[in-house]
């Protein structure tokens, strides 16, 4: 049987002569937080090809380039801007003088493109769009000098339905008559030996043009660059607007995908996906996604057999909405076009959950149909990006809302969808159904949760075989409160085996915890959750704390922030992702939590990403020497952190026929017998020997208040040749190790 830390907390307390070390209480330090980088989601910027398309996005506007050398430029006003804004651009002519040096109607350029830039080659000259986080650095290179004299003129066409205008600071602007809209830049000349003029920008019929004095031009070394920036202009909400943020992980690359809605203004929506490196948070690029209609409600998984990151979501049609997708690789960018799963019908609510095996090539996909309740399929990609699905099937009747799946199956192939069953006049309550990899269900659904509180906002994920389930809970005293409630389900052969009992994951009476959601860390559960105190509006926070096998809870909660100051104080929609839903194989605990942090005066929202690990490096663990004889040499791998369930204490080279006792304690002064030093133990057990060898699982609770403490073990051997303690011949002890538990 292992010990546990309580008896041992338990006697450190009690008065004694022996000058224990009590314990040092924690108080309310953080859980662990694997590291905690300030995401700039302002500072994000890039050029993707998707689908065949090429695009450039960023969270303040994202543009979208044509075939025939034309732009669309969308700046994303926020979800407080009446409408959207949309402006083409394409260059028209190269002159000098009265000379002209390209003239570009009736021709299409070949273009290309890495991840920071796109460029059209036009005869005689390159035009670059550069994406940066303030707008698209647009510059036209002129190679060689061209002939002629005077000015050097650059024009460009432009459609849109804003109207022009120029700023009280001469900058070019095409605008609402609020101010919205976009706005062009100052221009300026690079030659190639870096000597900068200041150009001219006017409006001109049909579009603007750009101007380069003639002394500049005949002066310069070529090749020669004029470049503005196109970017949006805001009259109010100069931040970005991002929110609703989904996170998956893939193993084969080592990165993240966090997707979220970017506002452009007049109801106007957009999904963003952005890639990052899972170790080092460097960003990688992002993309807008673009069709008509608006979307929302994304969700994103890994297929590990093909190495894709696959997104969901609702698009939204005048009318109805149809459930859309996309898959991309996130190497080399290959991506899928767009493609729909169902609709156009009354469609919301999708989610979505991948492999962790390497050996299948599909997602699962849930969606809720109003007056239908659970539809579902899943979606092929093959290693040629073409897409399949499945016929779509009915999960769950009409009753059933609020549809979540597990974030994968595990090396067991097996999912889990939870959903509330809330019939007209009634409580909601909690159900779920197995399913294989291929949506067959397995067995019978079960009521994870069936009492007369209401329930809502499911979230679930497991290995395969073992599932936490959570949900957010009215309370009986307050039923204006919620807490966070779960149970540990499991899954076999022929459906659910076991439904445990309910865990009390975040109970805190009279507040306002709710929109839980759970992720495999290793053999841990990660939970997160938004909380109110209070009633202050817009005072929630987002919070994050890791579980173990057995439901129970393992340090205190992190607190999730990313925007300093007191505006940007509503923290809300976490999503959680754990490394193992991308390799079930993987030896890790740790993942990524995304979240949103919301502008309270201005509605304008950016989108936060934590680093957690279920558990972490722990404390020091150090040899303080002694022992004597025969006794081996005690050591442990560690990590000495909370919610270890099993801290190897081992011993080494002792005689193989010995037989070793562990003896624990904690900070003491040590009984001498002869040349022998030995802890003072609170508990003693006998561990078998293997050829020299032991080792005893000790299970660290995952108890705040143990950081700091300190555990004293060693190791004393009998029945080996050694006389050093008159009192105990036969008998000796290994040196002595301390612990000293962390996070």
């Amino acid at each position: 049987m292992r010990p546990s830390l309580i008896p041992l907390l338990a006697a450190a307390l009690l008065p004694c002569t022996a000058g224990v070390l009590l314990a040092q209480d924690a108080g309310p330090e953080p859980a662990r937080p694997r590291a905690a980088p300030k995401v700039d989601f302002a500072q994000v910027a890039s050029v993707s090809d998707i689908g065949g398309t090429l695009h450039a996005v960023a969270a303040g506007w994202r543009a979208t380039f044509a075939a025939d050398g034309g732009v669309v430029f969308e700046p994303a006003l926020g979800r407080d801007a009446a409408r959207a804004a949309s402006w083409r651009m394409r260059l028209a002519a190269v002159a000098r003088g009265g000379e002209r040096l390209l003239e570009t109607a009736g021709r299409a350029p070949r273009t290309s493109h890495d991840r920071a830039q796109a460029t059209r080659h036009w005869p005689g000259a390159d035009e670059r769009f550069v994406a940066t986080p303030q707008g698209l650095k647009h510059s036209v290179v002129l190679a060689a000098r061209p002939a002629g004299d005077g000015d050097l003129l650059v024009r460009c066409a432009v459609e849109s339905a804003l109207a022009p205008a120029t700023g009280d600071d001469g900058t070019l602007r095409w605008t609402y008559a609020n101010g919205d809209g976009v706005q062009l830049g100052a221009v300026v000349g690079i030659d190639a030996a870096g000597r900068r003029c200041v150009g001219t920008a006017r409006h001109a019929p049909g579009g603007f043009e750009l101007a380069l004095p003639d002394a500049f031009v005949d002066a310069a070394t070529f090749p020669l660059e004029i470049d503005p920036l196109i970017g949006p202009a805001q009259s109010a909400v100069a931040s970005l607007d991002i929110d609703f943020p989904d996170v998956a992980y893939d193993a084969y690359s080592d990165s993240w995908c966090v997707a979220f809605t970017q506002f452009l203004g007049g109801g106007g929506t957009s999904v963003v996906a952005t890639v990052w490196d899972a170790d080092t948070m460097a960003y990688g690029y992002g993309f807008a996604v673009t069709q008509t209609g608006d979307e929302d409600s994304v969700r994103v998984t890994n297929v590990a057999g093909t190495g894709l990151f696959a997104l969901v979501w609702v698009n939204y049609g005048t009318s109805n909405s149809s459930i859309c997708g996309l898959a991309f690789e996130p190497v080399q960018v290959q991506a899928t076009s767009v493609f729909t799963i169902d609709g156009p019908a009354a469609l919301g609510s999708p989610t979505v959950s991948g492999e962790a095996t390497i050996y299948d090539d599909d997602f699962l996909c849930v969606w809720h149909e109003q007056g239908f309740g659970l539809l579902g399929c899943t979606v092929t990609i093959d290693a040629n990006l073409q897409v399949s699905a499945t016929q779509i099937q009915p999960l769950a009747g009409q009753n059933a809302v609020e549809p979540a799946l597990s974030k994968q199956g595990g090396n067991a192939g097996v999912h889990v969808l939870a959903w509330i069953d809330r019939p007209l006049g009634l409580p909601g309550r909690v159900r779920a159904q197995a399913f294989t990899h291929d949506l067959v269900p397995i067995g019978t659904g079960v009521f994870v949760q069936n009492g007369a509180q209401d329930c809502a906002f499911p979230a679930v994920d497991g290995d395969g075989v073992k599932f936490l389930v959570a949900w957010e809970e009215q309370e009986v005293a307050n039923p204006s409160a919620l807490d966070v409630r779960g149970k540990l389900v499991t899954v076999g052969t022929a459906g659910f085996t076991s439904v445990g009992s309910a865990l009390p994951l975040v109970v805190t009476p009279n507040d306002l915890d709710y929109a839980v959601d759970v992720a495999l860390l290793g053999d841990k559960f990660g939970v997160c959750w938004m909380g109110n105190v209070g009633t202050t509006q817009f005072g929630e926070d987002c919070w994050f704390r890791a579980v173990n096998g057995v439901g129970a809870t393992i340090g205190a909660e992190l607190r999730l922030d990313v925007t300093a100051g007191t505006v940007y104080r509503y923290e809300h929609a976490p999503r959680l992702i754990g490394r193992i839903a991308g390799d079930a194989t993987l030896p890790v605990d740790d993942g990524l939590c995304v979240f949103a942090d919301q502008n309270v005066n201005t509605y304008d929202s950016d989108v936060g990403l934590q680093l957690v690990e279920a558990m972490g490096q722990g404390g020091p663990i150090t040899d303080l020497g002694g022992g004597c004889g025969t006794g081996g040499f005690a050591s442990s791998p560690g990590p000495a952190s909370l919610g270890n369930t099993a801290l190897a204490l081992e011993l080494f080279a002792a005689p193989p026929l010995a037989v070793p006792f562990l003896f624990l304690g904690v900070p003491a002064p040590l009984l001498t017998c002869g040349v022998c030093s030995v802890i003072q133990p609170i508990v003693a057990n006998f561990v078998p020997n293997n050829a020299g060898s032991a080792t005893f699982p000790f299970a660290v609770p995952g108890t705040p208040s143990l950081v700091g403490f300190q555990l004293d073990f060693q190791y004393v051997s009998f029945n080996v040749s050694y006389v050093g303690c008159p009192a105990l011949p036969g008998a000796a002890a290994s040196n002595i190790v301390r612990v000293t538990l962390a996070y």
